[in-house]
């Protein structure tokens, strides 16, 4: 039997800044109809940073969860641009440093059961001081934490943010084994 989903009807029910909310009703497989609420979003670019021997993360509030989150730099794609200049730009806008040397490690997808986003995943270890003007509504702490620490942290399950926990796992796993 066949696993995909036909789209019978697209209705736009929000159109924002970032996101746009569809509801979507869907012949499945078996020939039944349901319905499928797809939030179409912006793609993200995040870039693990390790300086000299730390790792450097971003602490902020997260409103829709409510409360401070510890992750890796990151942001959106704006269009016409490429996810890795996306990652060095936030570098640059985050925490001041410009990358020299930089890798994709990861392509994600945060949360496919309802959303089309996609997350590239940068790592570098190799930069410049290169500020770039921050984004008016981010207000941030620049967090420094030894490899060892993180590590110890990242078992414990104390990362939440998938994009910080998908590249801390690559790290761990495929990096530094």
């Amino acid at each position: 039997m066949a696993s995909k989903e036909k789209t019978i009807n697209e209705k736009l029910l929000y159109n924002g800044r970032i996101l746009s909310l569809y509801v979507n009703e869907v012949e499945l497989p078996n020939g039944k109809t349901s319905l499928r609420e797809v939030v179409k979003h912006k793609d993200g670019a995040g870039i693990l940073t390790l300086d000299n021997n730390e790792f450097i993360f971003v602490k902020q509030f997260r409103y829709a969860v409510g409360k401070e989150m510890l992750e890796i730099p990151a942001g959106l794609v704006e269009k016409g641009e490429d996810p890795k200049e996306t990652a060095i730009r936030e570098l640059q806008e985050e925490v001041g440093l410009k990358p020299l040397d930089i890798k994709q490690i990861l392509k994600i997808l945060p949360s496919p059961g309802f959303t089309d986003e996609t997350t590239f995943i940068f790592f570098t270890s190799k930069f410049e001081n290169h500020k770039l003007k921050a984004d008016d509504d981010e207000f941030l702490t620049i967090i420094r934490i030894p490899v060892d620490e993180v590590r110890k942290l990242y078992k414990q399950g104390f990362f939440e943010d998938a994009k910080t926990v998908s590249a801390l796992g690559y790290y761990f796993s495929e990096i530094q084994k």
